[in-house]
């Protein structure tokens, strides 16, 4: 049962972190609106792959953290401070028009996804912070032995994060340009979160 809780966490986390306009759901909404669904498929499926490697990565250097600490006590304020910037940034962002391809630059596929994914590695810092709340708020405790359920649970939300957006086409570009959803009230998570780290 702690397994499938540590994995469902982690699902949960990856699945909503992953709903921001980016580069990766983007390239896939495209992949998906211009019928290229195989395209996409393996597109996402590159970009779980290397979503698993970032943060594994992320992970074990949060796990070093946790067995020295005063370098995990003074992480966590560093952490705290990140997601409450994080929040003010998203409250006062103002949407903008997303910049898509056109057809001609797109190579469907595993390897464009993977050069993608690649080009992504805040999702390095993004793992950290979140991975270090979750645990100072002891909702998960991670080991050398539990790590890869939790970095697994990670990969599978982005996957399903992607095959919703292959499902939804253009309907998820809805979404995307709706401000209170996409940065309002990630906006308001992340001051929570942040501040709560101060106040425990």
């Amino acid at each position: 049962m702690e397994a499938v809780y540590l994995f469902m966490i982690a699902l949960g986390c990856s699945f909503a972190g992953s709903i921001p306009p980016g580069s990766i759901n983007l390239s896939v909404m495209q992949l998906a609106v211009q019928g290229k669904k195989g395209g996409a498929l393996t597109f996402a499926l590159a970009a779980a792959c290397i979503e698993f490697l970032y943060a594994g990565l992320a992970v074990r250097f949060q796990i070093y953290l946790t067995d020295n600490i005063e370098i995990a006590t003074w992480f966590k304020w560093v952490s705290g401070t990140i997601l409450i910037l994080l929040g003010l940034f998203n409250l006062v962002k103002k949407n903008r028009a997303s910049r898509t391809m056109d057809s001609g630059e797109k190579r469907a596929g595993f390897a464009k996804g993977v050069v993608v994914a690649l080009m992504n590695p805040l999702a390095i810092p993004y793992w950290l912070t979140v991975t270090t709340y979750l645990q100072a708020m002891q909702w998960i405790v991670l080991s050398s032995e539990n790590y890869l359920v939790y970095v697994t649970g990670i990969s599978v939300g982005t996957m399903l994060l992607l095959l919703a957006v292959i499902a939804l086409g253009t309907r998820f570009s809805a979404i995307q340009n709706n401000p209170f959803l996409l940065y309002r009230v990630p906006g308001l998570i992340f001051l929570v979160m942040g501040v709560w780290t101060f106040v425990q």
